[in-house]
């Protein structure tokens, strides 16, 4: 499992460098809301990746992005949860990849994430862990 993490690291690193900017752009116009199943699948995978998944607040999820030159579908998740020690961390972004409809992937603190022409929702799919 983490040889896959890996290689899922390492592909989406290079996933918004392959795009030139113009193609970056016209991918982001272009973006669509995610589904409710990859919000679920995002949800149900936090249990696993955050050190205390029921203490999500502030979370917001970006619009699904194509990048024309991989095939690949990625979007962006940012959160703040409570880490290891017990306080808030503040809010984190997290890239997610996506590949026919499945979660294939992730970078944390993604540089992609930081581009100003992201459309945000609100997550609450992902806060409602706490309710749990």
């Amino acid at each position: 499992m983490k040889l896959s993490r890996i290689s899922a690291l390492g592909l989406l690193l290079t996933l918004t460098a392959c795009q030139t900017s113009e193609q970056l752009q016209e991918s982001i116009l272009a973006a669509k809301p995610a589904t409710s199943s990859i919000k679920m699948a995002i949800a149900r995978d936090a249990r696993d990746f955050l050190a205390d998944p029921y203490s999500v607040r502030d979370a917001e999820i970006s619009y699904v992005q194509l990048n024309s030159s991989t095939g690949i579908h990625w979007l962006c998740v940012k959160a703040n949860a409570k880490n290891l020690t017990g306080g808030y961390s503040g809010r984190q972004a997290l890239e997610v990849l996506v590949r026919d409809g499945k979660l294939v992937g992730n970078v944390p603190n993604s540089p992609a994430c930081s581009i100003s022409t992201l459309r945000w929702q609100p997550f609450p799919e992902l806060e409602a862990l706490r309710q749990l």
